[in-house]
């Protein structure tokens, strides 16, 4: 190509010459000028804006803060929002977490202060959480939902299938759960018209009904129990003193959510709660597609006491499946509930404080020597053991035994592992000019070790991102991708050893280009 265009220039100069070679005047003494090369210049694109305010999630096992493959539905006020993106701005509503981590943003034009997640793993039990979206003002969030596994000591759980014929059963659907405490049944008479979301008759051939309940003597009913059942500043709190979530799809996959005619279902009321037969106990349901709590009008009945397992068999009627919880009414902490830290300084990514026992299921992030939680669902005499740990699981802090947790707390931290810090450069050149480099900003920065929770990297600007927090001598997988005028780019994919180090890598794209003369 270069060649023709030469072979063009040194023809028409050549013919410039010889016309003006001949001295006639035929030509009005026209000159005709010289054709001036066109210099192609590359052009470095502009540095993009590095990214704040992120939510950055982990769904992780809650014994071994591993985290889970699983999947996650946002909401507010019952319905799929609106109002949250994922890094590149597309809306998100569900997402399924292969490795357990999700990130998002909230829209720029969108006000909200919070967001329901319901959460859902393989042999985990399904829970809703309340994301408080307050603290993004002051930059990044990371939160970690933890799931109990269904076979955890104090739950129980079972399977079982039934032949459906138009909607319905000739013979009684039944299924029970016999695990101590642990304990409910499900009775639907038979001929009962089985019913979708919208009150049609399923249309399946067989029917699976699941049912799971935890014994509220432990901290495994607190455990189940979806959040959001009472509201903060309440003078009074709904105690769960029986729990039993109770589930039917057919084999399609659509779930039975209504009934033609009420169904019976019984939990176990443990008899040291203060219940004895003949008590009517209000009841709370959670509809676990929508994550909203509602009382329901019907009451608990106390029933027989079952001496072997010493906890009263307690029964309802509904005309639909959901979350239930059988709830007495306490007082609630009114005072302030503070995590005081003292001991070894806390990593600058915080450290997750856990509550658990059969009055509380509460975690918060605390960042510093005084962190206020708020926890809507603390009575004014709850007591828990009380854990602090890093976002890996490594714990700073275990009170062993349940310590009194309306007010203040007092926590001891003692660091278990040495971590170190790290940056992480990435160096931008052009495909089409090596000689003209950018900046590599606004990358989306991801690293964590194998099986544990994904970490969000800060950029400073200048294709720098920190890694925090790393434990000396472990080995973490980082993954860099990019957005904006580097949406080019492949993702970057590296493996960094925590030994205080510096890293970099190198990315390049194809630069755009624009024309000039000499």
């Amino acid at each position: 190509m270069f060649t023709n265009k030469k072979s063009l220039l040194a023809l028409s100069v050549a013919s410039a010459v010889a016309l003006s070679g001949c001295g006639s005047d035929n030509d009005n003494n026209e000159v005709v000028p010289p054709v001036v090369p066109v210099e192609t210049v590359v052009v470095a694109p502009e540095a993009p804006i590095e990214v704040s305010g992120v939510v950055v999630g982990n769904v992780v096992d809650s014994a071994t803060f591993d985290t889970v493959a699983a999947k996650v539905s946002f909401l507010e006020g019952g319905v799929a929002t609106t109002n949250l993106v994922d890094l590149d701005g597309n809306a998100i509503t569900t997402l399924d977490l292969e490795n357990g981590s999700f990130s998002f943003l909230v829209k720029d034009d969108a006000s909200v202060s919070q967001v329901t997640a319901i959460v859902s793993a393989d042999t985990y039990v399904t829970k809703s959480y309340t994301i408080n979206l307050a603290a993004l003002s002051d930059g990044d969030i990371s939160v970690q939902l933890p799931l109990i596994s269904q076979n955890t000591v104090g739950v129980a759980n079972s399977s079982s299938e039934s032949a459906v014929s138009g909607g319905s059963s000739a013979d009684a659907i039944t299924g029970t759960i016999a695990d101590g405490k642990a304990n409910a049944s499900v009775t639907v008479p038979g001929g009962t018209i089985l019913q979708n979301a919208s009150g049609e008759p399923i249309t399946g051939s067989s029917v699976e009904l699941k049912i799971t309940a935890a014994d509220t003597n432990t901290s495994a009913g607190t455990s189940i129990t979806p959040q959001g059942l009472n509201t903060a500043g309440s003078a009074t709190v709904l105690k769960p003193v029986g729990v039993a979530s109770v589930e039917m799809s057919d084999e399609n996959g659509v779930k039975v959510k209504k009934f033609s005619q009420p169904i019976t279902i019984t939990m176990a009321i443990p008899a040291d709660k203060g219940f004895t037969t003949g008590d009517q106990l209000s009841l709370s349901s959670q509809n676990e597609d929508t994550g909203v709590w509602s009382a329901e009008t019907q009451k608990v009945t106390v029933g027989d006491l079952v001496t072997a397992d010493n906890y009263y068999k307690a029964s309802f009627e509904t005309d639909h499946l959901t979350f239930f919880a059988a709830t007495e009414e306490v007082t609630s902490c009114t005072d302030s509930v503070r995590i005081l830290a003292s001991g070894d300084d806390i990593p600058a990514s915080g450290l997750t404080v856990s509550l658990s026992s059969q009055d509380v299921d509460g975690s918060g992030t605390i960042t510093g020597s005084e962190t206020t939680l708020n926890l809507a669902d603390l009575s004014d005499d709850a007591t828990a053991i009380v854990k602090v740990t890093d976002s890996e699981g490594n714990e700073w802090f275990n009170s062993t035994s349940e310590v009194a947790v309306c007010g203040d707390i007092n926590v001891s931290l003692a660091n278990p592992v040495t971590y170190v810090s790290e940056s992480f450069a990435i160096n931008g050149s052009c495909s089409n000019d090596a000689t003209k480099s950018f900046i590599a900003s606004g990358a989306t920065v991801f690293y964590n070790r194998t099986g544990k929770s994904v970490k969000r990297a800060t950029g400073d600007g200048a294709g720098n991102y920190a890694l925090n927090n790393l434990v000396q001598g472990e080995t973490y997988s980082l993954t860099a991708s990019f957005s904006g005028s580097l949406a080019s780019i492949s993702d970057v994919s590296a493996s960094i050893t925590a030994d205080g180090t510096n890293e970099s890598a190198s990315v390049s794209l194809a630069c755009s280009t624009t024309t000039g003369g000499n």
